[in-house]
């Protein structure tokens, strides 16, 4: 295990000095001379972090407790993030993309290399003239050509790599390690001659031969570049071995010198190791919004905030605006044409949600016992669901109490069994329940177990008798006013949103039609029933579909049913498609033809 030399704190600090004392001369180099200092604390404190680890860092009962180690945040949203595969960033979303990581409080935002279009180069010159407080970073190959172009972009920096893998080696530049070291080395010093930060990475880490690397990167280490890059480029690092390479790799160099972890999420370890590598010594940490990347991606800059919330609330909270996740998420996913998965982390649609009656008794009495993070910290809500066959009581009672309902416990077990029973058979919305807890709040407060509790040694057989009848004809009656209640509820239930039905006919199987079309309203925020489905016999027969698309705002209809019309017109020419729009009469009459009877 590495362990820093003693002061490196310090060593880190006088190296800053001396950096910022030979960058001096403009405003320019007094900036990046700042940077540079804080840079090197960063590095230092990892360093010395590592060390009062190796030197016992577990409390008096002999538990490790967790602790948050030092570092900083590259965002690639708009490099790694760019190489999704239905990633397609405009200019105008690369540079609200960009607005927003900084408004966060992201220490770096990379970009793609200015080789890739002249686009690219316009966009990396406009997004460095912003003025933003976080370092702007272009990733290039070990190309002179490449730094060449990026040194003009007026980037902070530029991160530089080369495939040091065998198996790369062979199939990316065909050259051996002391010719990647010697190239490395000419890339290195002209963009330091720019007064630029330079990182080196030995793309493929994890599959390259340890002698090598240590190698390399003791190499570049001496040239005085400010970080040496460790990717795991496949994803196939275990977090075991990602704390061995990077002890390694921060033994080999300069406690100064930043450690930058790149880990891509095909086997599902990229949270954990980036952790992990943090753990071992590593400074900074790739990420992106949503994860997206070159095939699974990469560390989601949520899930990793998230991570380190858990090991130092405060601290992340201060340093980074968490409330602006959320939006910044949906931006990326629409931009990038994917939807933000149910368990996504902090955000997903499930994050915060509490189903389980054990569960949810629980969270109402402490939030903390069902949750590691507070919602409220990231602008998001937690919620309660009632109206389903787990609800349990106690969630029932507090929503009683949140209305001002006095019902008593025995009255709303009554009821929350009818409403269990009731979820059996269809979805239920939390105003029916409202209503149903109303309903029983306007009868008498009753209470059939009160009647039994007794001193059965001065009561005579005939009291204790009575008794039990008063509390079997009170339990009769809180079960039939439960009855009444949701009956009543069930019978007046209007839905009063805005709906349309719409008849779509054609050959709807070609080109999968009938699925996209389907698509379009599973993905809508509209809520829709199939009311009839007559398929051909053939691909070749037409068919025809009834849809009945419900939304709580007018203008969420309107909108679906322009992108099913826009599906239809797109597929009219081959698919003989028309889309009509039924009035509610017709609807309904079709309705009591097809549909079963309640």
């Amino acid at each position: 295990m590495f362990a820093a030399a003693p002061g490196s704190a310090v060593a880190a600090l006088r190296f800053a000095s001396t950096a910022a004392a030979t960058t001096m001369g403009s405003a320019a180099a007094a900036t990046r001379a700042h940077r540079s200092l804080l840079h090197t604390q960063t590095a230092a404190a990892a360093a010395a972090a590592v060390a009062a680890a190796a030197e016992g860092g577990s409390s008096g009962s002999g538990m490790v407790m967790p602790t948050m180690p030092p570092f900083a945040i590259i965002d690639s949203t708009l490099r790694e993030g760019e190489q999704f595969a239905t990633c397609e960033f405009s200019t105008q979303d690369r540079i609200f993309i960009a607005k927003t990581l900084d408004k966060m409080g992201v220490d770096y935002i990379e970009m793609v290399n200015p080789m890739a279009s002249a686009q690219a180069v316009k966009d990396l010159e406009r997004i460095a003239r912003l003025g933003l407080s976080a370092k702007l970073l272009t990733h290039t190959r070990c190309h002179m050509s490449d730094v060449k172009r990026a040194v003009e972009t007026g980037v902070d920096g530029v991160n530089i790599y080369m495939a040091t893998s065998g198996i790369l080696r062979q199939h990316s530049h065909g050259k051996g390690i002391d010719a990647v070291a010697e190239m490395a080395a000419e890339v290195i010093k002209y963009v330091q001659g720019y007064g630029l930060e330079v990182r080196f990475s030995c793309e493929d880490t994890f599959r390259s031969d340890p002698t090598d690397l240590l190698k390399i990167y003791a190499a570049v280490d001496a040239l005085g570049v400010q970080r040496v890059g460790v990717a795991d480029t496949v994803g196939i690092a275990t977090p075991q071995q990602v704390h061995s390479v990077i002890s390694q790799v921060r033994a080999a160099i300069k406690p100064t010198t930043g450690i930058e972890f790149h880990t891509h999420n095909d086997s599902g370890c990229c949270i954990a190791n980036a952790l992990v590598a943090l753990e071992a010594g590593a400074t900074h940490i790739d990420t992106s919004v949503l994860g997206i990347g070159e095939r699974n991606g990469i560390t989601p800059l949520g899930g990793f905030l998230a991570r380190m919330y858990t090991l130092d609330r405060e601290h992340v909270k201060s340093k980074y605006n968490l409330e602006l996740l959320a939006f910044l998420e949906r931006y990326v996913a629409q931009a990038s044409e994917v939807h933000i998965p149910f368990n996504n982390y902090v955000t997903g649609s499930s994050a915060f949600t509490h189903k389980a009656g054990v569960h949810s008794k629980a969270v109402m009495a402490n939030p903390a016992a069902y949750e590691v993070i507070n919602p409220g910290d990231f602008g998001i809500e937690r919620r309660i669901q009632l109206a389903h066959r787990l609800t349990g009581w106690n969630a029932m009672q507090q929503r009683a109490k949140q209305l001002g309902l006095d019902i008593s416990d025995d009255q709303i077990k009554a009821a929350t069994t009818m409403i269990k029973d009731l979820a059996d058979e269809r979805t239920i919305s939390v105003d029916e329940v409202d209503a149903i807890l109303a309903r029983l709040a306007q009868g008498p407060r009753v209470s059939s177990s009160t009647f039994m509790v007794m001193d059965t040694s001065t009561s005579s057989e005939e009291m204790r008798t009575a008794a039990s009848m008063a509390a079997k004809a009170v339990s009769e009656y809180e079960r039939a006013a439960a009855v009444a209640a949701v009956k009543a509820v069930s019978e007046a239930r209007v839905d009063t949103r805005p709906t349309s039905a719409l008849s779509v006919q054609g050959h709807l199987f070609d080109k999968a039609l009938l699925n996209r079309l389907l698509d379009i309203v599973v993905d809508s925020p509209c809520d829709f029933q199939v009311v009839q489905l007559n398929v051909g016999e053939k691909n070749e027969y037409t068919s025809s579909a009834v849809l009945q698309l419900w939304a709580e705002k007018a203008a969420d209809l309107s909108h679906t049913k322009e992108m099913i019309d826009s599906l239809v017109k797109a597929n009219a020419p081959f698919a003989e498609c028309t889309m009509s729009e039924l009035d509610l009469d017709s609807l309904k009459e079709l309705k009591a033809s097809v549909l079963p009877t309640a």
